[in-house]
């Protein structure tokens, strides 16, 4: 990467957590606060994440990094499920009050959250839900450059799938900050990036669309 990519890289990390530090504050540790519209949706997007990774794993215990975890909504619908013992589990953010927010919970005092925007070491499956729907730029190809810059980064360090859903219409646009791809541009970027890559569209989640990419051999 080079520097001034990085440096923009920084610039809209900084813009971001700026942007979710004023949220969390008005709505603390709720979907509002992370900017999802309701519980249902925010949950029904985490548990078909799951879902998929659980048909994956074949029951076999496995690691897990969260990329934007928030304030760790997945690892509570993991300990609801009776997952902890089977997931090693690690959040990964880059807002600092969220981190701190996870760090402080004592229900979350087995697993490690961090600042980041990528795992630490390889780690069996990544996920982002709605991590690259918020956008703090009107630029469309200055955030897909940052989204696939980010992706990249993930592929590298992950074993065995990553999982990530994102908001789709027929033409690509950012609307009230707001990102929307396009299905074809989607699947040819990750086809060409990362290799075959499954798509699932459910029922309830009308502009929604979760990808998952299998690491081969």
């Amino acid at each position: 990467m080079t520097f001034i990519k990085s440096l923009i890289y920084q610039i809209l990390n900084k813009q971001i957590s700026n942007i979710y530090n004023k949220r969390f504050d008005n709505y603390n540790n709720t979907p509002k606060g992370v900017f999802w519209n309701s519980k249902l949706s925010q949950d029904l997007r985490l548990n078909i994440i799951l879902d998929k990774i659980l048909n994956i794993s074949k029951n076999n215990g496995f690691s897990l990094a969260d990329i934007g975890c928030g304030y760790g909504r997945l690892y509570e619908i993991i300990k609801e499920r009776n997952l902890d013992q089977k997931i090693q589990y690690y959040g990964f953010d880059i807002n600092h009050n969220l981190i701190n927010f996870c760090k402080n919970n004592k229900n979350f005092e087995n697993v490690r959250f961090a600042i980041n925007t990528f795992p630490y070491k390889s780690t069996d499956y990544i996920i982002m839900s709605g991590t690259y729907n918020l956008t703090p730029t009107n630029n469309i190809f200055l955030w897909e450059d940052y989204m696939v810059g980010n992706l990249n980064n993930n592929w590298k360090l992950v074993k065995k799938a990553m999982i990530f859903n994102c908001l789709v219409r027929e033409k690509k646009e950012i609307n009230k900050a707001l990102y929307y791809t396009e299905l074809s541009w989607i699947k040819s970027t990750c086809e060409n990036n990362f290799g075959k890559i499954q798509i699932f569209k459910n029922q309830l989640l009308r502009d929604d669309i979760t990808i998952v990419i299998k690491k081969s051999g």
